[in-house]
């Protein structure tokens, strides 16, 4: 007896420095199809051209945040059904870290913030994106918080809660080389 299992979508979102990117590089690695900054509102869309292709993927991850300019990320509960309704299994993933965490961070990496472009200084565009993405922090299937994670702890944390169930197995790569030609640039 088979049993056919839906493929997945984790939708990543969250604040901004909270380590989506490093979420969905994890998910990537992973061999989920990842797309960042996808809007909203293009999530059935997505999932549906792919449909078109030669069948979904068995595993999707997408990031949608505040970087989704003009979407009403509100909705995201409706076009998520949308998407589950074509045949994936939908969860939401939240990224959230604390003020002071945050602000560490952009100053560390001296990135600007993606709400910085309407005139708001870094505590202000935290504050305004922690509430723009409060619909989506509700719908969440799960919220981890990385104030106290680094990059490898946060790494292993979604290998570990996300790998298990699909894991391809032990992966091995075995580089020969020699001194003849000198030693290897890497």
């Amino acid at each position: 007896m088979t049993t056919t299992t839906r493929p997945t979508l984790v939708i990543v979102s969250g604040l901004s420095g909270s380590g989506k990117s490093v979420a969905l590089k994890t998910f990537e690695d992973l061999d989920y199809y990842c797309v960042d900054n996808l809007p909203v509102e293009l999530l059935p869309a997505f999932v549906r051209s792919l449909v078109r292709d030669d069948g979904l993927p068995e595993r999707m991850a997408v990031g949608i945040d505040v970087r989704s300019r003009h979407s009403d990320l509100s909705r995201l509960a409706e076009w998520r059904a949308a998407a589950t309704s074509i045949g994936v299994d939908a969860s939401l993933l939240f990224f959230e870290a604390s003020d002071d965490i945050l602000l560490r961070r952009y100053a560390d990496t001296r990135r600007r913030h993606p709400l910085s472009r309407l005139g708001l200084s870094l505590p202000q565009a935290i504050a305004s994106e922690r509430q723009l993405l409060q619909p989506l922090r509700a719908e969440a299937d799960a919220i981890i918080d990385t104030s106290s994670l680094n990059v490898h702890q946060l790494r292993r944390r979604v290998i570990t809660e996300f790998a298990l169930e699909h894991s391809p197995g032990l992966s091995l790569l075995f580089e020969s080389f020699a001194y003849k030609r000198g030693v290897p640039e890497e």
